[in-house]
């Protein structure tokens, strides 16, 4: 063991959140939360509320900032038409 060096790395800091990994692979910049989060509307508990979730996950997964596993993600033409109607 002469001549090598042994490092301690908390526990807390072995594994990084999946946010954590993408900020640091995509090199994304990060700042206050008034500049980077964004209030959705508000929704009662309801199965309303279940589609709008689904909408705005399947919105920024498909511009590429989904940070979950892509295999939840399930194809949706009336998402589709309705993103595309707001690209134009």
């Amino acid at each position: 063991m002469s001549g090598s060096v042994l490092w301690f790395v908390p526990k807390c800091l072995q594994r990084l959140s999946g946010f954590a990994q993408q900020l640091l692979k995509e090199a994304h910049s990060f700042s206050t939360i008034n500049n980077t989060m964004q209030i959705l509307p508000y929704q009662k508990k309801s199965a309303h509320l279940n589609t709008v979730e689904h909408y705005y996950i399947h919105a920024e997964f498909a511009a590429n900032n989904h940070l979950n596993d892509s295999q939840n993600i399930l194809p949706n033409p009336i998402f589709d038409a309705i993103l595309k109607t707001h690209q134009q």
